[in-house]
């Protein structure tokens, strides 16, 4: 759980790490953010494209999923912003800051040891070491 004023990325990359957790699901989360940075792909083409955005004020937390490979957290967020009354979905970047109380839920893979990594095309992957 996180609290008034924590960084979310970083908080839970902090766990992470102080758990010696490898390789995880994020299988949920939920909150309220009061800074939210975060950023989404704009095409399909190689190199990808991305889009980053970064605003302030009253922001629902609406859902968290992702991974953790190589003890390396990696997020995917939905939020909805009052001020905009515009729903973003991205992946979250450092920076984004709870507004009162986040949660995330993690399944752990013991024993299961991961890494990401850029194959000879240059496109990211995953492996079991």
């Amino acid at each position: 759980m996180f609290d008034r004023d924590d960084l979310l990325l970083e908080g839970l990359q902090e766990v992470v790490k102080k758990e010696h957790i490898d390789t995880a699901a994020i299988t949920g989360g939920i909150g309220s953010l009061q800074r939210v940075h975060l950023h989404t792909i704009t095409n399909t083409a190689v190199p990808v494209v991305e889009k980053f955005w970064n605003f302030t004020g009253p922001i629902e937390l609406g859902s968290v999923q992702g991974s953790v490979i190589g003890g390396d957290a990696h997020a995917h967020i939905s939020v909805y912003d009052w001020d905009s009354k515009t729903i973003y979905i991205g992946h979250l970047e450092p920076g984004s800051i709870v507004a009162y109380r986040a949660e995330i839920s993690l399944t752990v893979l013991e024993g299961v040891k991961t890494e990401r990594y850029m194959d000879e095309q240059g496109n990211f992957r995953i492996r079991q070491l």
